[in-house]
């Protein structure tokens, strides 16, 4: 044996379970600390946003400061600039009521300066609760105050009044400008000083005291936190905080506190506040702005909860996936590792052992990876095998054509091989995979099996030729028979002698529908059952085809009547000859197996939609019926029921056929029996209504007079009642006892048996009898008609008659074909003498001269000597056929149309005349009609 063991690589160690375990895990932790990751950033940049936000507002409070300080430094300069010196001292001025302008004079003789205030100025200033004071050169000259911003004013502190001297007395004279407060007082006003002439040291100073409370409204922001004016020393001025905030905030202030920024203060792992420091113009002073860290921690606090929340849930579900994931694909990963390797010992084992041949061959150069006994003795190492290994592996990568992926070969011992590979790999390469099968026997079988296949199909073919050719045979007399009866038709005839016409055309048509049913089953077999559509009557269908059975059932003594609705459309399309054989085939199996009673044939509307209608036929009748047992098998082949001593057994293809062609038109078709009571067969065809103008109803309208009707049969009284209606007559149902009859009334009585069965003979008035002996229109008396029991078109007219609306003695006479004259000259070549002359007959009739010839070569030397406008011939004739003549008259040139008339129905017979270059077909027995419609588009106009 040549098989392998399976080998891991040298270091398997990254390719443990375990090994997946801990990368599944650092995936996890890693999404975990993504997470975390984001969370911080979502929390850093959220707590960015609050601190830009809130720097914001400490910019707007620092600037609210600045507009503050700088409105009250430009009202003093301004105020200063408005002073001017008076070398001779004045009084001032100070009656406010008397003179629109206020005068105040500052300093003493020689250097007086006058100050000039408007009352709109001084309201100005107190409104703002602004002081304005003067301080003089001189340490005794006491301090004035120009305005006053309260009733009260508190005197200037000692200590700037002292810091003023020393300016004065040389430590800055450059200096002309001055914020002072009390250091030893919080609340103490902001005093702002300008010297009023800086070419002279001393003019003295002009300032602006502001209101401690002022102050303090105008820094505070609630946004921006709290707030410390720091003088230009550092030492705090004024503040909105408590002492134990402003003695925290001096411990963390940090050594430089003159320097403009912004940013965290305070602490050593977290930050205390954050805080804004500014210089304000001017001065040398500064503010402060800051901001506790607990007070940005509500903003934080709803993400800080989402953050938190969302790690935990996505760690608890990482934790959870990290299980989940070990317990559904590792661990069976796991296994299915230990079973890899348990089923490699095991397939081993299975090739070993196996009952057919199997071998794993290798891609690239054809070698044999595995192979077991079997695979080593029935295939031989070789050239041979080479080359199909070759070919199975170019076949199932390269080319992939062959999607069943299976063949056959046959061994030089003459054994059988089934083969059946896929490609797959093995060992990191691709490999085919085969396996053989010993198929000897079956092929065997197989040929035993075509063997018997090929005589069933020659006997088949036997009989589907005897058929065809027993049809042959039948139909060619047959053509005779129904050719001359049509012809016969069309001639003079009384009502007597047209019945007798009817009944013999009807039983002729019988015959033919015999030998279609055989024929049909040849067809079925042969698959070229076909429909061919055209208009037709239903009404006259039904009822022709119950004539042609009525001598069978009269002969009998049974009732055999229709029922049919008087709602139903005119003309229907659908295939006709079908219709006409399903209907004929329940028909005669009703009469065949029915003794005594009755036969009911019902045609209704079931219902319509738009251009389509439902047309149902029902065949009822009182025979034996058929046993529960044997309804399932009825429309199978050959079926037959168990056999009656007074009937002669059928083929049992009948009701068969009729179920095909049944659901060949998309119909249905039932049977409901009950044995001693008699059978019901049904079957419902969708077709397609026909309106057309051109029809004209072959029915009189009848004028609207009373017209009794009288059955023994309801359903009969009711069917001819309604009949009656749809022509306008007002018909009313009467039974065998009625009384106080109008007698000038028209009485029509249908009898469904004999004329003389009939149950008012006496009738005094007018008296139509349609019973089942009776045929056409036979008037016998002036006011008596005699009519066939299954004909409507008879009881228009016999009821137009009595009506006084037809000639009295009128007999119904079937329409005529609407053939023209074709005036045509034709060449017809027919072996048959009697077909000869019918033929001769028929195109005679159509206005047509003809020339006969007995077989083709007679009719070959004709066609030579005269001019033919069309050539009819037989298909099959002694010495040539229709097809040589046909050949022999194409090879010559010719190209008049060419007809055949074939007595075989078969499908191929058609494909065949056209093929051998005919132009048109017709089988026999073809009709005048027929001929007529074959040979009109080549008809001749005379003048």
């Amino acid at each position: 044996m040549k098989i392998g063991h399976l080998t891991l690589p040298s270091d398997t160690t990254f390719y443990t379970p375990q090994t997946a375990r801990n990368l599944l895990r650092l995936l996890a932790f890693g999404l975990v600390a993504a997470v975390y990751i984001g969370a911080y950033c979502f929390l850093r940049v959220t707590l960015n946003q609050e601190v830009s936000s809130r720097r914001s507002y400490m910019n707007e409070a620092v600037s609210h400061a600045q507009s503050f300080f700088v409105s009250r430094k430009t009202l003093l300069t301004a105020l200063v600039l408005s002073t001017a010196r008076q070398t001779q001292p004045a009084k001032a001025e100070t009656n406010d009521n008397q003179n629109e302008e206020i005068r105040f004079v500052l300093g003493k003789a020689p250097d007086v300066w006058n100050l000039w205030l408007t009352k709109r100025m001084l309201a100005h200033l107190r409104e703002g609760q602004n002081s304005i004071i003067y301080v003089p050169d001189g340490t005794n000259t006491p301090v004035e105050h120009l305005v006053r911003s309260a009733e009260r004013t508190q005197a200037v502190p000692s200590y700037v009044l002292q810091r003023l001297r020393e300016v004065d007395a040389g430590n800055d004279v450059m200096r002309e400008e001055l914020w002072l407060t009390d250091p030893e007082r919080t609340d103490s006003p902001l005093y702002i000083f300008v010297r009023l002439d800086m070419r002279k040291t001393d003019s003295g100073w002009l300032g602006l005291e502001v209101n401690g409370a002022n102050l303090t409204q105008a820094l505070q922001h609630d946004q921006a936190g709290t707030f410390e004016l720091l003088d230009s020393s550092g030492r705090l001025i004024l503040s909105n905080q408590s002492l134990q905030q402003q003695s925290s905030w001096r411990a963390h202030a940090g050594p430089d506190v003159t320097t403009a920024s912004f940013g965290w203060e305070g602490g050593h792992w977290l930050p205390d506040s954050l805080t804004i420091r500014r210089k304000l113009d001017y001065s040398s002073w500064q503010i402060i702005y800051s901001l506790q860290l607990v007070t940005l921690l509500p903003c934080l606090a709803m993400p800080f909860g989402v953050s938190l929340l969302i790690c935990i849930v996505f760690t608890a579900l990482m934790l959870w996936l990290v299980r989940r994931a070990e317990q559904r694909l590792i661990a069976p990963a796991a296994a299915r590792i230990d079973a890899l390797i348990e089923s490699e010992a095991f397939c081993s084992a299975v090739i070993r052992v196996a009952p057919v041949a199997l071998c794993v061959l290798r891609r690239h150069d054809g070698g044999v990876v595995l192979e077991n006994r079997l695979s080593e003795q029935w295939l031989s190492v070789g050239a041979e095998r080479a080359k199909l290994c070759h070919d199975w592996i170019n076949r199932a990568f390269d080319l992939q054509l062959d999607s069943s992926n299976t063949d056959e070969l046959q061994l030089a011992d003459g054994r059988h091989l089934f083969l059946s590979y896929a490609p797959t790999r093995y060992q990191r390469e691709d490999v085919l995979v085969c396996a053989f099968s010993d198929i000897t026997a079956r092929k065997s079988a197989e040929l035993a099996l075509e063997q018997a296949r090929t005589l069933a199909d020659a006997a088949n073919e036997a009989k589907t030729l005897f058929l065809a050719t027993m049809s042959h045979e039948i139909r060619t007399p047959l053509y005779g028979v129904v050719a001359t009866l049509e012809l016969l038709s069309r001639t003079d005839l009384d009502a007597q002698q047209r019945g007798y016409l009817t009944a013999i055309e009807g039983s002729s048509a019988t015959l033919l529908q015999l030998i279609c049913d055989v024929l049909d089953v040849s067809k079925i077999e042969a698959g070229q059952l076909a429909l061919e559509l055209s208009s037709f009557s239903p009404l006259e269908v039904t009822q022709d085809v119950i004539q042609g059975y009525a001598g069978a059932a009269q002969s009998k003594g049974l009732q055999l009547f229709a029922c049919i609705d008087p709602s139903l459309p005119e003309q229907v399309l659908g295939d006709v000859t079908r219709v006409r054989q399903i209907l004929g085939n329940l028909l005669s199996n009703a009469v065949k197996f029915t003794e005594s009673g009755r036969i009911v044939v019902r045609l209704q509307l079931a219902c319509r939609e738009g251009e389509r209608a439902m047309l149902h036929w029902q065949v009822v009748d009182t025979g034996k019926g058929i046993p529960v047992q044997d309804q399932n098998h009825l429309f199978e082949p050959f079926f037959q029921c168990s056999p009656s001593t007074n009937v002669v057994a059928g083929t049992g293809l009948g009701l068969s056929i009729c179920k095909r062609l049944v659901h060949l038109m998309n119909g249905s078709v039932r049977v409901f029996s009950e044995p001693g009571l008699g059978s019901s067969f049904a079957f419902s065809l969708p077709l397609e209504q026909v309106t057309s103008e051109s029809q004209r109803s072959w029915a009189l309208p009848l004028l609207s007079e009373l017209i009794y009707v009288q059955s023994s049969v309801q359903e009969l009284a009711e069917h001819a009642a309604g009949w009656l209606r749809r022509w306008g007559a007002r018909a009313r149902l009467i039974g065998p006892d009625s009384t106080q009859l109008d007698s000038e009334a028209v009485l029509v009585e249908v009898c469904p048996g004999q004329a003389d069965k009939a149950l008012h003979a006496e009738w005094p008035g007018r008296w139509i009898l349609a019973s089942q002996d009776g045929h056409g229109i036979v008037q016998t008396s002036q006011r008596t008609w005699h009519i066939g029991l299954n004909n409507l078109r008879a009881l228009n007219c016999a009821v137009s008659q009595a009506q006084g609306l037809g000639m009295q003695g009128d007999s119904v006479v079937p329409q005529k074909p609407d053939e023209t004259k074709l005036y045509l000259h034709l060449l017809v070549a027919e072996d048959n003498m009697i077909n000869q002359l019918i033929l001769r007959d028929q195109l005679e009739e159509l206005g047509c001269t003809v020339v006969l010839a007995r077989d083709g070569v007679e009719a070959l030397s004709l066609w030579q000597d005269a001019d033919f406008d069309i050539v009819l011939t037989d298909v099959n004739m002694p010495r040539m056929n229709g097809y040589q003549l046909t050949e022999q008259l194409r090879r010559r040139g010719s190209t008049i149309p060419i007809v055949g008339a074939t007595a075989n129905a078969m499908l191929d017979e058609a494909e065949r005349c056209l093929g051998a270059g005919m132009d048109h077909f017709l089988v026999k027995p073809f009709t005048l009609h027929a001929l007529y419609q074959c040979l009109q588009p080549y008809k001749r106009n005379v003048l």
